[in-house]
């Protein structure tokens, strides 16, 4: 049985995302909306709390929360904030793997791997490159061989 976590440097990617997203709303809120000072300060305020509430409260329990675990017949991964959800797949109703890997993997974490199985599919997310390697090896001895 082997266990992976999310990449925390995914997370730091989307904080940082959220946060520039956030301040370019409040620029464009006080560029455009400083006539009416009223509703411009209720939209800054709410993009201020929604960016702190997504950045150190929610991904941050994702992503503590985001596990896969791999033993010799079954893939599992677990979800959730508050709500935990388990999906579980065996290993021989893989019909083939899909990877999905983004710009500098090995320092983002953007990897995703995608199982597909009998009328439905498994989404690993966050994989740290090691890990995508490791897995996909374990996947092809297993004889699930992933998409070119």
């Amino acid at each position: 049985m082997k266990e992976y976590s999310a990449d925390l440097s995914a997370m730091k990617l989307l904080q940082i995302v959220v946060c520039l997203l956030a301040s370019l709303l409040i620029f464009a809120s006080a560029r455009f909306l400083s006539r009416w000072s009223v509703i411009m300060w209720a939209l800054i305020i709410v993009f201020v709390l929604t960016a702190v509430i997504l950045c150190f409260l929610c991904m941050p329990l994702y992503f503590s929360n985001l596990r896969c675990i791999v033993t010799s017949s079954q893939v599992t991964v677990r979800t959730g904030m508050f709500f935990q959800r388990e999906q579980s797949i065996r290993l021989q109703s893989v019909q083939f793997v899909q990877l999905i890997t983004g710009p500098w993997d090995g320092l983002l974490g953007l990897n995703f791997m995608i199982l597909y199985v009998y009328g439905g599919s498994l989404m690993i997310f966050f994989l740290k490159k090691s890990d995508r390697y490791e897995l996909t090896d374990f996947l092809e001895r297993k004889g699930v061989f992933h998409a070119p």
